[in-house]
C-alpha cells in the first residue's frame, strides 16, 4: 500500500480495523545505511535444523526489530516467504490479530491462485491455517512487541496458533519480557533459540563499529561511552546523533553509570534541542498518533509530501523505523516518542492538543479504523462521539466475547455517554460482570435502570436489561436467584428465537442442576442449543456444553461428556477469534474429565493453556473445577506446594470478591491434599473453616455443583474421620449422605461416598461389607470411565482393589472376566504409572545427566532430597518463578515430565539419597 492507496474510497481498502499492523513480503527489505550487522547473533539463530521458535528478548531500545529484520532478510535470501505483524498497545484482541496475521500470510505475492486477502471482519485460527497450507514453502512469522498484547485471552489464543503451526514455519517473537511459560511448553521440545538482553548490547568491538566514522573519536572515549552505556544500541544511537552535530559529549554527557531512562532523556534533548526548529515542530507533532503513514502525515500537516518527510526522519537516524516490511506505516522509538510527547503536553495548550487529536480522529474516522478513531476521540474529550462510534459494533465484539476490549473502552467513557445507546450499555455490564469488576457492573445495571424508567422504556429494551442481569448474577454466583431471575426476562422477551432467550435457559438450567433435577437440566438445553447455534453466540454455546456435561458426570457418565466437551472445544479453537473465553470455560470441564479418565498429559496441556484465563473471567464453579485439577495434577507428581499454591489463589480470588463457594471448595481441597499427606492436624485447621452444611449436610435443599459434590460436600470430612481413626463416625456421616444421593442418582458422589465407605470399613476390620461396598462403587466406576476418583484415595484404595483382583485368579479357566474386574486391572495398572515411569527414567537416566550443567545437577540432588520449590528458592537465594524455570528446562533434558520420575532418575544413578 503508498500513500495514494491511503486516500482510496473506504469500500476500496479494508473495513475491519487495524489493531496492530501487518505486513507480508517474499524479501525482506535492506539493512538501513549505518546499521551494525548483527552476525553473532544471526549465526546463533541459523542452526541446522532451523529452530521452530525464535525469542528474542530485551527491554526498549535494544534491537530486536532490527535483529529479527536482518534474519528475515537472509532467509528471504534463501527463498523462504516472511509475513511480519507488528503489535502494539492496543493490539492485544485475538480476533483481529488473527485476522491481521492472516491478511499477512494472504498478501505474499507469487501465487495467483491464492485467495485473495478476506478483510472484512475478524479472523479464526482455521483461516489462518489454511492461508500458511496455501504457500508450499518454508514461511518466517514474526510477531514483534509481543508484550503489547500479553494478557490470559491473547495468551490462550496464541497458545492454540502455536500448537497448530506446521514444521514448515518458524515463528519469530520479538518482545520486552519473556513470553508466558505456556509458549515455552508448547515449543520448548521442537528447538528455540532465545536471545536475551545481554546478548543483544553491543560488544566492544560492534561500538568500534558503529562509531567507525567518527575519525577524531579516540579508542578511549568509544570505550567509554561503550562502558557508560552498557552496550545498550539505543543509548550509542542517541550518542551518535549528538556526536554528528558536533556538539561536546565527553563531559556533559557522562549523566550516570548504566542503561537509565534519565540517560535516554537526556540524549534525547540533546538532540531534540539542536535541531531545525522546523523539524522539532514537526516531531512534536507526528509523535501524537502511535503510528503514521503518509496520508496521515500529509492530513497532519496539510503538505502533500508526507513520504518524503517521513524518509528523511528516518534517513536522519531520529528513531524513526518502519513497522512493516512494505513501509506503509512507520513509528517512532517508544522511548523517544513518550520524551516527544512530554514536550508537547509542555508545548501545547490542553484545547490545542485535543484540537491536534480530534484532526488525527477525523482522518481515522474517514479511512474506517475504527478503534483508532475511538481512542483519539477519547483523547480529544469528545465521549460522545467516542460512545456513538463503539455502539456501531460492541454487539460484534460481545458476540466475540472480547470483554477486556469492551471493558477498557467501558471505563473510559462516561456513563451518560454509555446511556446513550442500550447495546453499549449491555455489552458494558457482561464484560464488568465477567470480568469481576462488580461493583461497575451494579452500578451500571441499577443506572440503566433508573433511565429506563423514567423513559418508560418498550417492553424489548426492559427484557435486554434483564438479560444482562443474568450474566451479573451467573458471574457473581448468586445461582439461587438465576431461576427467577430467568423466567422474568423470558417473559418480557417478544423473539423467542435467538440467544438472548437461550440465556434465559441457562440460566434456568444451572439452578435445576444444582438442585439435583438433571432430566430438566438437559432438557433446557436441548432447547437452548439451536438458540445459540442460529447466533453463533460462543458464550452461550459454552455454558451450554458446560451444564450438559456437568449433568453427564453427576449422572455417572463421565465417558460421554468428555466426549460431548471434546467436541464443543473442537468447534470453538477451529473458529476462535475472541471466543476463546468460551474455549476456557469448556476447557476447564474437559480437562476435570480427562483427568478423571487417566488422561493426565491431555489435562495437563489444556490446564496449561487456559487455566489463567479461567481464573479471570469464569463462572465460579468453572475456576473451582480447573483449580482442583491443576492441584491434583501437581499433587500426583509429587509437588504440593504448587498445588497449594494454586488453591490458594482461588482462595485469595474468594475472598476478594465475596464469592463463598470458591473459598469453601478451597478450604476443601486444601484438607484434602494435607489429610492425603498425612498432616492431619493441618487439615483439621482447613476443615474447621467449612460452614456446617458442607461437613455434615442435612438439608437436601443444598445446591451442589461439580466442583464440590464429590469432595467439599462431606467427602473431605469423611476422609479425616477415617485417617483420624474415627471409623464409626466416619460411618454414619456416609451412610446418610449415600441415601440421599442415590436418591437423587447423583452417581458420581454416590461412587466416591461407598469408596470412602468401603476403606471405612476395611479400616474398621468389616472386610467384607467392604467388599460388597467397593463392588458397587466399582460398577458405577466401569460404566461411565471413572478412574482418578479411586486411584487419588492411595494406599487404602489400591490395597482393596488388589484384593478384589485377587479373586480373578481363582475364576474357572476359559471363563470371561466382568467388566469390574476388568476396570480393576485397569486402576492397578494405571496407578503403577508413576513408579513405572520413574524406572524407565533411571534406566536411560546416564546420558540425559550428563546433558546437565554443574548448577543443574546441584539442583536435581536438592529435588532428589525432597525439598520444596519454596526450600530451593531459599537455598539458591533466588525466586520460586526461577527455580521452576530451571526445573522445566532441566525435565526437558532429561525427558521427564514431573518430581516423581526426577527422584527416581537421580536415585536410581546414586546422585540422591
Amino acid at each position: 500500500m503508498n500513500a495514494r492507496d491511503d486516500r482510496a474510497p473506504p469500500r476500496q481498502r479494508a473495513t475491519a480495523s487495524r489493531k496492530a499492523i501487518v505486513a507480508a513480503a517474499s524479501t525482506a527489505p535492506e539493512v538501513p545505511a549505518g546499521a551494525i550487522v548483527r552476525r553473532r547473533l544471526l549465526e546463533a539463530l541459523s542452526t541446522t535444523p532451523p529452530p521452530r521458535l525464535i525469542v528474542v528478548q530485551g527491554p526498549a531500545g535494544f534491537g530486536k526489530t532490527s535483529l529479527l529484520r536482518q534474519h528475515c532478510q537472509r532467509r528471504a535470501a534463501a527463498g523462504d516467504r516472511v509475513a511480519w505483524v507488528r503489535m502494539d498497545t492496543s493490539s492485544g484482541d485475538a480476533a483481529y490479530f488473527l485476522r491481521l496475521l492472516c491478511d499477512a500470510v494472504e498478501r505474499l505475492p507469487g501465487d495467483s491462485l491464492r485467495a485473495p486477502p478476506r478483510i472484512d471482519g475478524p479472523g479464526t485460527l482455521r483461516d489462518v491455517l489454511h492461508a500458511i497450507a496455501r504457500i508450499g514453502r518454508p514461511l518466517v512469522l514474526v510477531v514483534d512487541n509481543f508484550e503489547s498484547a500479553a494478557s490470559p485471552h491473547f495468551d490462550a489464543m496464541f497458545a492454540q496458533l502455536v500448537r497448530s503451526l506446521p514444521e514448515s514455519v518458524q515463528l519469530c517473537v520479538g518482545t520486552r519480557v519473556l513470553p508466558t511459560a505456556r509458549l515455552a511448553r508448547l515449543q520448548i521440545r521442537e528447538g528455540t533459540v532465545v536471545i536475551s538482553n545481554e546478548e543483544l548490547c553491543f560488544r566492544p568491538s560492534e561500538s568500534f563499529e558503529f562509531f567507525r566514522e567518527f575519525g577524531t573519536l579516540s579508542a578511549a572515549e568509544i570505550t567509554a561511552i561503550h562502558e557508560l552505556t552498557d552496550g545498550w544500541p539505543a543509548a550509542l544511537q542517541a550518542y551518535r546523533l549528538c556526536l554528528k552535530r558536533g556538539g561536546r559529549i565527553r563531559a556533559e554527557l557522562a549523566v550516570g553509570k548504566g542503561i537509565t531512562r534519565e540517560l535516554m532523556d537526556f540524549l534525547a534533548a540533546e538532540i531534540f534541542d539542536h535541531l531545525a526548529p522546523e523539524l522539532g515542530a514537526l516531531l512534536l507533532e507526528l509523535a501524537i498518533p502511535e503510528k503514521l503513514s503518509p496520508a496521515l502525515v500529509e492530513h497532519i500537516t496539510g503538505t502533500a509530501d508526507g513520504a518524503q518527510r517521513l524518509a528523511e526522519i528516518e534517513r536522519a537516524g531520529l528513531f524513526l523505523a518502519q513497522m512493516d516490511l512494505g513501509g506503509t506505516w512507520f513509528r517512532f522509538h517508544n522511548l523517544f516518542r513518550q520524551f516527544l510527547l512530554a514536550r508537547a503536553a509542555r508545548q501545547f495548550a490542553a484545547d490545542a492538543l485535543r484540537d491536534r487529536h480530534r484532526t488525527i480522529a477525523q482522518w481515522y474516522a474517514a479511512h474506517d479504523y475504527r478503534e483508532e478513531v475511538i481512542h483519539h476521540w477519547l483523547e480529544a474529550g469528545d465521549a460522545v462521539r467516542a460512545a456513538a462510534r463503539l455502539a456501531e459494533f460492541v454487539d460484534e465484539l460481545l458476540a466475540q466475547e472480547r470483554l477486556g476490549l469492551i471493558e477498557r473502552y467501558a471505563d473510559r467513557l462516561a456513563a451518560d455517554a454509555m446511556l446513550a445507546h442500550d447495546n453499549l450499555v449491555h455489552a458494558a455490564i457482561i464484560a464488568y460482570g465477567f470480568r469481576r469488576a462488580f461493583d461497575k457492573a451494579d452500578r451500571l445495571l441499577a443506572q440503566h435502570r433508573a433511565r429506563l424508567q423514567h423513559d418508560g422504556a418498550d417492553r424489548a429494551l426492559l427484557a435486554s436489561h434483564k438479560v444482562s442481569h443474568l450474566f451479573v448474577l451467573a458471574a457473581q454466583d448468586r445461582i439461587e436467584d438465576l431461576d427467577a431471575a430467568g423466567r422474568d426476562a423470558a417473559e418480557h422477551l417478544l423473539d423467542r428465537s435467538g440467544w438472548q432467550y437461550g440465556v434465559t435457559l441457562n440460566s434456568r438450567a444451572i439452578y435445576e442442576y444444582g438442585r439435583g433435577d438433571f432430566d430438566e437440566a438437559r432438557r433446557l438445553m436441548q432447547c437452548a442449543r439451536p438458540l445459540h447455534d442460529r447466533d453463533q453466540h460462543a458464550f452461550g454455546q459454552a455454558y451450554q456444553d458446560a451444564i450438559t456435561s456437568m449433568a453427564l458426570t453427576s449422572q455417572g457418565r463421565v465417558d460421554d461428556a468428555v466426549r460431548g466437551l471434546a467436541a464443543g472445544l473442537r468447534r470453538t479453537e477451529e473458529r476462535a477469534s475472541g471466543t476463546v473465553s468460551a474455549g476456557a470455560v469448556i476447557a476447564a470441564y474437559l480437562a476435570s474429565g480427562l483427568y478423571e479418565q487417566g488422561h493426565l498429559e491431555d489435562a495437563t496441556r489444556l490446564v496449561n493453556e487456559y487455566g489463567q484465563l479461567v481464573e479471570q473471567q469464569a463462572i465460579v464453579d468453572a475456576v473451582a473445577t480447573m483449580a482442583l485439577t491443576q492441584a491434583r495434577i501437581a499433587h500426583r507428581a509429587g509437588r504440593r506446594g504448587d498445588a497449594e499454591e494454586g488453591i490458594e489463589r482461588v482462595l485469595f480470588l474468594g475472598y476478594r470478591h465475596s464469592l463463598a463457594r470458591l473459598v469453601i471448595y478451597a478450604h476443601a481441597e486444601l484438607a484434602r491434599l494435607a489429610t492425603l499427606d498425612g498432616d492431619l492436624a493441618q487439615a483439621e485447621r482447613w476443615l474447621r473453616e467449612l460452614p456446617a452444611e458442607y461437613r455434615e449436610p442435612q438439608d437436601d435443599r443444598l445446591l451442589m455443583f461439580h466442583a464440590g459434590e464429590t469432595e467439599a460436600c462431606t467427602v473431605t470430612q469423611a476422609r479425616w474421620l477415617i485417617a483420624s481413626g474415627r471409623h464409626a463416625e466416619a460411618r454414619l456421616l456416609l451412610a446418610g449422605e449415600i441415601r440421599r444421593a442415590s436418591h437423587a442418582r447423583r452417581r458420581h458422589r454416590e461412587l466416591k461416598l461407598k469408596l470412602m465407605m468401603a476403606i471405612a470399613c476395611q479400616a474398621a476390620g468389616k472386610t467384607n461389607l467392604a467388599g460388597r461396598t467397593l463392588l458397587e462403587a466399582l460398577e458405577i466406576g466401569a460404566a461411565g470411565g471413572f478412574v482418578r476418583s479411586f486411584i487419588d484415595e492411595g494406599a487404602p484404595a489400591l490395597a482393596l482393589l488388589k484384593q478384589l483382583q485377587s479373586h480373578r485368579e481363582g475364576l474357572p479357566k476359559g471363563l470371561k472376566p466382568d467388566a469390574v474386574l476388568c476396570h480393576v486391572e485397569r486402576l492397578l495398572h494405571l496407578a503403577g504409572d508413576a513408579a513405572d515411569d520413574g524406572r524407565a527414567a533411571a534406566a536411560h537416566g546416564v546420558p540425559l545427566i550428563a546433558s546437565l550443567t554443574e548448577r543443574e545437577r546441584k539442583l536435581m540432588r536438592f529435588v532428589a532430597e525432597g525439598l520444596s520449590n519454596h526450600d530451593l528458592a531459599d537455598r539458591l537465594s533466588v525466586s520460586t518463578n526461577t527455580v521452576k524455570w530451571h526445573l522445566r528446562n532441566i525435565f526437558q533434558k532429561l525427558q521427564i515430565s514431573n518430581r516423581v520420575q526426577a527422584i527416581a532418575l537421580m536415585r536410581g544413578q546414586g546422585l540422591g539419597d
